[in-house]
């Protein structure tokens, strides 16, 4: 009895193999998804985007702090570089993970006509290191 089960659980993960393999063909046949076009219209992709990139500055707002005391080290004053460093990742934390959560909850508006990431990508995610200074960054 415990073989026969096995062999119909067998033959009814094969059958939806195969099915899915011929779902995969058709689907991949059409010329446009239509999903694909919905989404696009109400700019789904740009609101999932900005929810990570929201999600992504609230957990990792702490970074600037390590950033900046590595930015700001000086090797003739290394105690003042680096607390000077420390309070600069400080504020630039606090600022990254208050736009982060503003994005994370904000992410399902509508976006204007020239939307632009209100900050850059943290430094340990950006796959090019010589990034542009921020605004007001000496």
């Amino acid at each position: 009895m415990r073989a026969a089960t096995w062999r119909v659980v067998g033959v009814v993960i094969v059958t939806m193999l195969g099915v899915m393999a011929a779902w995969t063909e058709v689907s991949s046949a059409a010329d446009t998804d239509r999903v694909d076009d919905y989404f696009a219209l109400h700019n789904v992709p740009l609101a999932f985007e900005k929810l990570g990139r929201g999600v992504s500055n609230t957990l990792g707002g702490w970074l600037e702090i390590p950033i900046n005391m590595h930015h700001r080290y000086a090797e003739d004053d290394k105690a003042a570089s680096l607390f000077t460093g420390f309070f600069y990742g400080i504020a630039k934390g606090v600022v990254r993970t208050g736009v982060g959560v503003y994005e994370a909850v904000t992410f399902f508006l509508p976006y204007p006509e020239h939307f632009a990431p209100m900050l850059p990508t943290l430094e340990y995610f950006q796959s090019r290191r010589n990034r542009q200074p921020l605004p007001l960054e000496y």
